[in-house]
């Protein structure tokens, strides 16, 4: 899988969990294994931009501004480095297998995407 891609899916994973509501949801969010996919992305993004994107991502993972500079913070960490590509694939072939996830790629002008979780809907015009 190629870093985009890589990044974007650790996206998601980390951001189901962020997004859990009420404190039920974030003491089942620290049992997940998406807790782990941002584990992993808190050690591995060090520099001082990549700290404060994985800062911002955190206080709020619902704007998009912030999941974009997550995803390309990870991708600057991934690029040229196997060792860290495979790690990640491990740990998000886990997630997958324990929690649900969703990741949408979508690129171009006018390009619209929409997804639901958790009994909720998406209307797109």
């Amino acid at each position: 899988m190629d870093p985009a891609t890589l990044a974007t899916t650790a996206v998601a994973a980390v951001a189901s969990d962020l997004l859990g509501l009420g404190k039920v949801a974030a003491e089942e969010s620290a049992k997940s294994a998406g807790k782990g996919v941002f584990d992993w992305v808190k050690a591995k993004l060090t520099g001082a931009s990549a700290k404060e994107a994985v800062e911002d991502f955190e206080k709020a993972p619902d704007k998009p501004l912030n999941a974009r500079g997550l995803q390309v913070a990870i991708e600057k960490a991934l690029d040229g480095d196997a060792a860290a590509i495979a790690e990640l694939q491990k740990l998000l072939a886990d997630a997958k297998g324990v929690s649900g996830g969703q990741t949408a790629i979508v690129s171009g002008p006018g390009a619209k995407v929409g997804q639901a979780d958790r009994g909720s809907s998406v209307n797109i015009s």
